[in-house]
């Protein structure tokens, strides 16, 4: 696309954050006051003022990020941006998200409904008072549409459909009709024994390994219907006021994405007579459901790895394509003719078809074979939002918890604590119960036999309540043992995370903020302790080698950024990742390896965790034949070492791991405009860790140490003294890349340090960089 912007063109397009303005649809005047950082402080009377003023403060500030979600959300982008996107909005479409948001929003009870209401009307008092909106509207030729409070619900479920665990059963389907049962059950063990889980605090997970020989036996006729159907981290650590300096609980995490820009967070706070909360939101939502604190209560989530999500093959009738088989019956599915609107292009028809399991989502070329996602966000009523205010109502602990019992989507590792000294952990969210098959693999659905049954009982959800070691740490590691008698996940984060923090954190007894954050920048690399070790065994070839052998000889596996030998250790582990998993997967290892591998990159974790310990233990069963652990490191390390040459030189100083591991941070219309890509994204910055320390730094095979998973924001709640909590986003709280906030926490973030969680409202007013007052509009 040919359109340029110049810097006064992203100026102009900055909102007026300071005039007084007179609008309609408030009952009294509302402040907004931001900080030194951008981030605005919402103060009002009421609740709907209050919510009011959140949706206008946000659309100041991420109109566009809200634009651009509820596009994907709705498979509209296309009409945007043109063909290129007509794929991505037909997968959309299929989801069904703005039908199933639609029954949502009916079915909540009134005090949420009128929130999303409230929010909705401070969001279009915006777009109807401004006169600057920004850039991307006008590169894109567009104009906001109003916003609905349907909106909110969809932007908030489009931001976590792809969290759950459906692809990964597609992806099993595929080894097993390329392997065979007896293989993939191999390669699919699941969580390790010997590592830590998070109920109780420190206890052990003591095996077994997963066994799936029976179940994949069982699957393999059924998949063999859709053989032409084509085809998310995070770390909380909780102190009880027993390991504290001042007495009372400190609560620290940071969740973990994909690096967005704008970032997918949004650093705000919302006060008025009921509440007084601050945290993090998804811009186009109300509340704050996974991170803040009120007057009383802080809470956070990890995800909790949990297995929400099921396909079901269905089986339609070759005479009538609206009917699809259920318990030896044809029954009418529901069908929704839709269009897609295409910049520069023809109209998309498109005819979806949805059963009572759900969308299909992909079918056959002659439309009797589909694919049924049943989500619990999108099958049935998803009465979760309706959790929203009782949380930021909660008073106590037990509040906190007591709020949740309505929670759906996304599963969570919820931990939360209060000011009377109480912390907790309540793995919250709705869990299905069905046949141990549907873990596994896609099921039929025309049987009837693996249909959901209910949903675990809010009461038996794995909880722990101020624990006698005065700890909680999670960092999406396997939750309970075997003997708890629900089915909650097959895959789990290796211990390695959660490892390092309890060691910090077991240590700790008159603990500070200052303590928690250093949690956070902590790189300890459990698996370079393992290889390492068998590298400087290995006999160089060349005066390269030596001296990176002589490197990695004197590393203390702390992967930070001034580190040489931190970048050694990746390139080796990325060639030895390469030659493991080629021979593994075989044809299929371009999928497991590539970007359009989705649904393997759980399975390739855990085969990845297997490595170390079959490292450790002298285990050849992964290895190719006629190799052994010698061998293969050896091959691995020369491999790494030359890829480090050809790609960064042959000065070592250049291999600072801080140099080649940054962030990549893309504008969402940076590849279709890329005349103005300079302008539109954020500056790259290095940073520590990988996908295996607290400090997360996450990469893929296919474009090495570029930044794929890393933390999104990182926080410490202090219970002692609300000023005193801190918290950090990798960007800045604007989604105006002519803002001075839109990259201005980028910096400080990169070097795992923090900026003050204003609360007060004292401290708010002495830090104002500007205020501006709404007013009730005049009758």
């Amino acid at each position: 696309m040919a359109v340029s912007i110049t810097t006064t063109d992203l100026e102009n397009s900055l909102p007026d954050l300071t005039s007084t303005m007179s609008l309609s649809g408030i009952d009294e005047e509302i402040i907004i006051i931001r900080d030194n950082y951008g981030i605005p402080h919402v103060r009002a009377k009421s609740v709907d003022d209050a919510f009011f003023g959140q949706g206008f403060a946000t659309a100041q500030d991420r109109l566009w990020h809200m634009e651009s979600d509820r596009r994907r959300a709705y498979g509209r982008w296309a009409e945007l941006v043109g063909v290129q996107e007509i794929e991505s909005d037909i997968m959309m479409r299929k989801f069904q998200i703005r039908e199933s948001s639609l029954k949502d929003l009916k079915a909540c009870n009134r005090e949420t409904t009128q929130m999303f209401e409230s929010y909705s009307a401070g969001v279009n008092a915006f777009i109807r008072s401004t006169s600057r909106l920004p850039i991307e509207f006008t590169m894109t030729n567009s104009i906001p549409e109003e916003w609905e409070p349907v909106d909110s619900i969809a932007v908030y479920k489009v931001r976590h459909i792809m969290m759950g665990v459906f692809e990964g059963k597609l992806w099993r389907s595929q080894l097993l009709k390329e392997f065979g049962p007896d293989r993939t059950a191999e390669l699919l063990r699941g969580y390790q024994p010997g590592h830590l889980l998070i109920v109780p605090p420190s206890d052990i997970f003591q095996g077994p390994e997963l066994n799936a020989v029976e179940e994949l036996q069982k699957g393999l006729k059924s998949i063999e219907l859709i053989q032409e159907v084509p085809e998310a981290g995070s770390n909380s650590w909780v102190l009880h006021g027993s390991r504290t300096k001042s007495g009372l609980p400190l609560l620290a995490g940071d969740p973990h994405r994909g690096l967005d820009t704008p970032n997918c967070y949004y650093q705000n706070h919302l006060a008025c007579e009921d509440f007084d909360v601050i945290g993090l939101s998804f811009p186009g939502c109300p509340g704050f459901p996974h991170f803040g604190h009120n007057e009383k209560v802080a809470w956070c989530v990890t995800h909790a790895m949990a297995d929400y999500q099921d396909l079901f093959i269905e089986k339609f009738d070759s005479d009538d394509l609206t009917k699809y088989l259920y318990e030896d019956a044809f029954v009418n599915s529901m069908i929704f003719n839709e269009t897609i609107k295409v910049k520069g292009g023809r109209d998309v028809e498109l005819t979806l078809r949805s059963t009572r399991h759900g969308p299909v989502i992909a079918e056959s070329e002659d439309g009797t074979v589909g694919l049924a996602f049943s989500y619990t966000s999108t099958l049935g009523d998803n009465l979760g939002f309706e959790t929203f205010l009782p949380q930021m109502r909660a008073q106590s602990a037990s509040d906190a918890d007591e709020a949740m019992k309505g929670w759906v989507d996304p599963c969570n590792n919820y931990m939360y604590a209060d000011i009377g000294g109480d912390i907790g952990y309540l793995n919250r969210g709705l869990m299905p119960i069905r046949s141990y098959q549907n873990a596994w693999l896609p099921v039929p659905g025309w049987d009837g036999k693996h249909d959901w049954q209910g949903h675990i009982p809010f009461k038996e959800l794995p909880r722990v309540i101020d624990p006698a070691n005065g700890y909680i740490v999670t960092a999406n590691n396997k939750i309970v043992s075997n003997e708890y008698p629900y089915y909650l996940s097959l895959d789990y984060a290796p211990e390695y995370r959660a490892k390092r923090i309890l060691e910090h954190v077991s240590k700790l007894n008159s603990a500070t903020v200052e303590d928690m954050l250093q949690i956070h920048s902590e790189r300890m690399s459990i698996p370079a302790s393992i290889y390492v070790p068998m590298m400087t065994k290995i006999n160089p070839e060349n005066s390269l080698e030596t001296e990176s052998l002589k490197i990695l000889s004197v590393w203390d596996f702390h992967m930070d950024p001034d580190s040489i030998a931190a970048s050694i250790y990746s390139a080796f582990r990325l060639k030895l990742h390469n030659r493991l998993l080629t021979n593994i997967f075989g044809p299929l290892s371009e999928k497991a390896l590539g970007s359009g591998g989705r649904g393997a990159p759980s399975h390739i974790n855990n085969l990845s965790t297997r490595f170390v310990s079959a490292a450790e233990n002298n285990d050849l069963a992964l290895l190719p034949n006629g190799e052994n652990w010698d061998s293969i490191v050896s091959k691995a390390f020369h491999e790494g070492i030359e890829f480090m040459k050809d790609k960064y030189g042959s000065d070592t100083n250049k291999w600072h791991w801080g140099m080649i591991h940054k962030t990549r941070p893309i504008h969402t219309l940076s590849n279709y405009f890329p005349n103005s890509s300079l302008l539109l994204n954020p500056p790259s910055v290095s940073l520590g860790g990988d996908g295996d320390t607290p400090q997360a730094g996450s990469f893929g095979m296919s474009e090495p140490f570029v930044m794929t998973g890393t933390s999104v924001a990182r926080y410490v709640f202090d219970l002692s003294s609300w000023d005193n909590s801190r918290w950090i986003v990798p960007l800045g709280a604007s989604g105006h890349p002519g803002s001075s906030h839109y990259s201005d926490q980028g910096k400080i973030w990169s070097k795992v340090e923090t900026i003050p969680m204003y609360y007060s409202q004292t401290i708010i007013e002495t830090e104002a960089d500007s205020v501006q007052r709404l007013s009730p509009a005049k009758v």
